[in-house]
């Protein structure tokens, strides 16, 4: 495998990746979804593949997620996630505003309808994570290429199909029939050297990191669907962010 890194100084994590949230959230409405992320876990949790492989620690905190709901409608949406979980052997509960309080004393449930909470969930330390990666990958035979750029992907017709058979860079030409577009919020621009649209429109993120707050040590990571909103546990403090409800 190659890994040809096109991001802001073309070095691992020197993207987007180093300020990335790293929330790992066991359900979701997707059963593919909810797969990957199961892999995931087996991967970065404490003794999981990396860890056994590599030696190296993933930096995932298992501090558990909560899910917010202040309507009926969007605890009855959790609670069918609570079923899918079930199908998947994932433990989550659906809490009262009251069960609420006593898993997160900090937060005012006076608006809270009803919660999820799954203890398997966590976050993890972005930066840590894609060293540890790159290690597994590196000692599986794969090669890292960084200061790498794209510059075109070359196809050719076959039976009436295009197929990939290189990638073009600027430090020569990679011969491979098969491409794994990676590339985050620049996937639109790799995409059309082979004339494929991609969905996807990058949001403006935003988020704030609080001093020290007392007692919120190993408090779950909360997130508030409606408001598009999460508050992810930043040390003894809390890292709170949003997404733009429209692109720009």
């Amino acid at each position: 495998a190659v890994v040809s890194t096109q991001s802001t100084g073309d070095q691992l994590t020197a993207g987007t990746t180093w300020h990335s949230a790293g929330l790992v959230w066991s359900l979701r409405p997707s059963d593919i979804d909810t797969l990957v992320i199961g892999h995931t876990l087996d991967l970065v949790k404490e003794g999981g593949e990396i860890e056994r492989l590599t030696g190296m620690d993933c930096g995932f905190n298992n501090n558990g997620g909560l899910f917010i709901a202040n309507n009926k409608e969007r605890l009855d949406e959790y609670k069918r996630l609570q079923t899918l979980g079930k199908y998947f052997n994932i433990d989550t509960h659906v809490l009262s505003p009251e069960e609420t309080k006593k898993l997160y004393p900090l937060m005012n449930v006076d608006d809270v309808y009803g919660t999820l909470y799954s203890p398997a969930d966590g976050c993890l330390d972005p930066s840590t994570y894609v060293s540890a990666l790159s290690k597994a990958a590196t000692m599986l035979g794969g090669r890292i290429y960084t200061d790498t750029s794209v510059q075109a992907i070359s196809t050719k017709e076959t039976r009436g199909r295009k197929r990939v058979t290189g990638v073009q860079t600027n430090r020569g030409f990679i011969k491979t029939e098969k491409v794994v577009n990676c590339t985050g919020a620049w996937a639109p621009y790799i995409s059309k050297m082979v004339g494929v649209d991609c969905p996807l429109i990058p949001f403006r993120h935003a988020y704030v990191v609080t001093e020290n707050i007392p007692g919120v040590e190993n408090m779950p990571n909360v997130r508030d669907h409606d408001l598009s909103v999460y508050l992810r546990l930043q040390g003894n403090g809390l890292s709170i962010g949003g997404y733009e409800p429209w692109p720009d």
